[in-house]
């Protein structure tokens, strides 16, 4: 199988570089189009990037390695934080969109405009933070395949998917990730389907895989609220990691803002969500399910690997091992890109060089993203447990910016220096358990964003007001907002970049 895996996957990449490539003259000399596709994004291709985001390959491998040796409950570790993303939606995606700014960066700014705008560069960190941890995930779920599908040292194999991943995202910017990931969307559901179909079939059927849990005893491995704290864990889900998705991510933003209108950003965020939610099961139960099959022996980080390599047919394992690949490079690609658009709007456009033209914005969005790239290859050769690098990276992003987040949409009292300074508690707090000063457990990113609101609230309180046309720029209540929902039921395709 291993010559003909080789051909397989090279003639996948070869086709991820030939749609991105169709792409490159479109992109080339206008920054809306690199990074927001110029704003005309139908349904179709909303619904397909969202899916091909959200379901990567380190999603996949991570929760069915989770649950192989916890039990399907587990499913609720990447769940809890999607359900949280219906409350987005409602709450804020039609108010982003009347924002008409491009990044969480633009937001903070237009609500904490004070000091020149200084707050764009902890929040853009933050984001920065939490994107490379998701790409680092992605490159190590990556490289463990490469590793055991070729026999190659994984240094070399994080090298291998460093390079590919970061050159086809360059190249086209948005355009290319979201055309890609119509082709590697499809490919990771089919792959999702027959993984589950086959490992149920070679496991014996649903009555075998039930017998085997009765017989050890542990019937909770199939119930999907299976444990006496499961209730317990998905409340502290959602407080810790869950709640950094009341703001969700850059990834989402620029798709919320590429969509052609309200009513194409609203719906094309939900149905992919509920889509996604669905599909989640089927990792969930795949990593249960191949307990089975290997009789508890295998080492759970490679039963997905070990059951496409060694107990499919030749041309079906290469088919569902490109779709792995798929999923790992469409979820990598989006991030990749996203924290390239976070440095050139947030950091070189207000800081370095206010008056860059289009051409400039995309050089350095493209040098960022091969930065980016650089920095989540280092986080997958340093760390392996996959769930624990998207823990820590969203555990940052939400001790550090979602109080102020927060605040910008409900509070008229906070101020920019309240803001910077919670942002300083939260991240320092980070810091001292990321250097493991102190053990981290998912708790601590609730300390962390606590400690950040209270000394937000407490600063904001001794100092200046903010001014009232700060506040009402992104105050939930404001006027501004008044009928954005109708826009979401109306006959009527109109283009909207209001």
């Amino acid at each position: 199988m291993n010559q003909l895996t080789i051909y397989g996957v090279v003639i996948y990449i070869v086709i991820l570089f030939i749609l991105s490539a169709f792409f490159i003259k479109k992109a080339l000399n206008s920054y809306e189009e690199y990074s927001l596709c110029g704003r005309k994004l139908t349904l179709l291709y909303i619904i397909f990037t969202y899916l091909g985001t959200w379901i990567g390959g380190g999603t996949i491998i991570g929760l069915s390695t989770s649950t192989y040796l916890s039990g399907v409950g587990q499913y609720w570790i990447i769940a809890v934080p999607y359900f949280t993303c219906f409350v987005f939606a409602i709450l804020f995606l039609t108010r982003i969109r009347a924002l008409n700014q491009i990044s969480i960066g633009d937001m903070a700014a237009l609500r904490y405009p004070a000091y020149n705008e200084i707050i764009r560069i902890p929040v853009s960190l933050g984001l920065i933070i939490r994107n490379v941890t998701m790409v680092g995930m992605q490159f190590s779920a990556l490289s463990i395949l490469i590793t055991y599908a070729f026999g190659i040292d994984r240094n070399l194999s994080v090298l291998i998917t460093f390079l590919v991943i970061t050159a086809y995202t360059a190249l086209s910017g948005l355009w290319g990730v979201v055309v890609t990931d119509i082709f590697q969307g499809t490919l990771q559901t089919l792959g999702l389907i027959l993984l589950l179909f086959f490992t149920v079939k070679l496991s014996g059927g649903v009555e075998q895989i039930i017998s085997f849990y009765q017989s050890n005893d542990q019937e909770s491995f199939l119930n999907l609220m299976g444990g006496d704290q499961i209730l317990n864990h998905i409340v502290l889900y959602f407080l810790s990691f869950g709640s950094f998705f009341l703001m969700s991510d850059q990834t989402d933003w620029e798709r919320i803002y590429s969509a052609k209108n309200d009513k194409t950003a609203f719906w094309g965020y939900l149905i992919p969500l509920t889509i996604t939610l669905i599909l989640l099961l089927f990792p969930a139960y795949l990593g249960v399910f191949q307990r089975v099959l290997f009789n508890s022996e295998m080492d759970a980080e490679f039963a997905v690997y070990t059951f496409i390599m060694e107990l499919l047919p030749s041309n079906l394992g290469i088919l569902v091992l490109v779709s792995i690949c798929a999923a790992i490079m469409s979820s990598a690609d989006s991030y990749l890109l996203a924290t390239g658009t976070i440095f050139s709007n947030d950091i070189v456009k207000r800081f370095l060089n206010q008056k860059a033209n289009d051409k400039e914005l995309i050089f350095w969005t493209r040098f960022f993203v091969i930065i980016a790239g650089a920095v989540g290859f280092a986080f997958a050769l340093n760390i392996k447990d996959i769930l624990y690098l998207w823990i820590i990276g969203i555990g940052i992003g939400a001790s550090t910016l979602l109080p102020s987040y927060l605040a910008a949409w409900f509070s008229k009292r906070i101020n920019t220096i309240g803001a910077l300074s919670g942002m300083a508690a939260g991240g320092s707090y980070c810091f001292i358990w990321g250097l493991g000063f102190i053990p981290f457990t998912v708790d601590k990113i609730v300390y962390g964003s606590l400690m950040n609101a209270f000394v937000m609230i407490l600063v904001s309180l001794f100092t200046k007001r903010p001014d009232e046309e700060d506040v009402q720029k992104t105050y939930f209540w404001s006027p501004k907002f008044r009928n954005l929902r109708k826009r979401l039921f109306t006959k009527r395709e109109s283009v909207d970049r209001s």
